[in-house]
């Protein structure tokens, strides 16, 4: 049972003035090396994977599979997606075919089955790991029983450890939802290709993290770390056939993902029951075994919403910036759609101090 806070209760209790917050909400991860050390390796959440540099890198080495193996000539996308995936078709030199979702962000059957020929691989996500797709799984399959389907769990990394079920492949990028510096990961029945040697810009990526786990004020500014990250994004395009690294290996063969876990569904509840105490109701359900990386919600002034929260120290992004791509639903939620952040980084009383910044951002 959800417990619901009274309206304006993160007000009365005072948890945290705005005025004496200094430390940034959002952004990149951190990752401790020190901590590192203290940690027994288990590397049960790799066996059974293939291990590329990204997300778009594990979606390339899918789609030349599906090239190679199937004769696909062209992969179908929802109309709502990350430009990074974009990436991975180019590569793949497949034609890409925009597919359109309705309201619950799943596929319009009729106008799905219009688009479908069997040279078409199709991909399907999971938004914001709150979706289940067996049901879109099954709707294609009454379309082609062979069909190909690739299920991107890169904003759910909690489905994708679950066994491969129906969909051919599924893949996820652990940098998105986990300390790692990089790393694309893979799970399917078939035998991919290897990955050349692992990526250069991971090296940016954790250089950045260490930075930004030992930032104070007075030692350095953000511009500091943040160029490192910088610096390693505008690498990943060039290194999409390059394989993890060692580094991300290690750092999840030591992470507690259970107890991860617990914290993102309880920073969950957190949100949920202060969003409903302000009228604000999420874009998707939110069941009580999901563990969300974000709670996404629609707003019709997004932009004065986002840029008093940033004003605060609190960065929530955008899923997803157009990027020059013409999508229907894209267009819709790059103009609305705001995630509020949720995950293992961060306290009750960071949540509270959201919905604090929230419901003052509406008024």
């Amino acid at each position: 049972m959800m417990v619901i806070l009274p309206k304006r209760l993160f007000h009365t209790l005072k948890i945290i003035s705005m005025e004496d917050r200094h430390e940034i909400l959002g952004g990149e991860f951190d990752v401790d090396i020190q901590g590192l050390k203290y940690r027994q390796p288990d590397n049960s959440q790799l066996e059974g994977v293939f291990k590329y540099a990204s997300g778009r890198s594990a979606l390339y080495y899918i789609l030349l599979d599906a090239k190679e193996r199937y004769g696909v000539t062209q992969v179908l996308f929802p109309d709502y997606l990350c430009s990074s995936i974009l990436v991975a078709a180019k590569e793949a030199d497949l034609d890409v075919v925009f597919y359109p979702l309705n309201t619950a962000l799943e596929l319009d059957e009729k106008s799905f089955a219009n688009l479908y020929d069997e040279k078409s691989a199709v991909l399907l996500i999971n938004y914001f790991g709150l979706k289940d797709l067996s049901s879109q799984i099954a709707a294609i399959r009454t379309i082609n029983k062979a069909a190909i389907i690739i299920e991107d769990d890169v904003q759910a990394y909690y489905e994708f450890i679950k066994p491969l079920n129906s969909a051919n492949y599924k893949f996820t990028s652990l940098r998105k939802t986990l300390a790692c510096p990089d790393g694309g990961l893979v799970k399917t029945e078939y035998t991919l290709g290897n990955a050349t040697a692992s990526n250069k810009f991971h090296q940016y990526k954790l250089a950045g993290s260490i930075l930004k786990s030992l930032r104070q004020p007075e030692y350095y500014d953000d511009e500091v770390y943040l160029s490192m990250f910088e610096k390693g994004e505008d690498m990943i395009d060039a290194e999409i056939a390059a394989g993890m690294s060692e580094m991300s290996s290690e750092i999840l063969s030591k992470l507690d993902t259970d107890r991860l876990g617990i914290i993102r569904k309880r920073n969950a509840r957190t949100i949920l029951s202060g969003l409903e105490s302000l009228g604000i109701a999420p874009i998707l359900p939110v069941s009580e075994d999901a563990y969300p990386l974000f709670i996404p919600i629609y707003l019709e002034d997004r932009k004065k919403v986002r840029k008093y929260m940033f004003q605060h120290n609190v960065f929530c992004p955008v899923h997803w910036p157009l990027e020059g791509m013409n999508v229907k639903k894209g267009a819709e939620m790059a103009e609305h759609e705001l995630s509020i952040i949720v995950d293992q980084r961060y306290t009750n009383r960071d949540m509270e101090y959201i919905l604090e910044l929230l419901e003052k951002s509406i008024k």
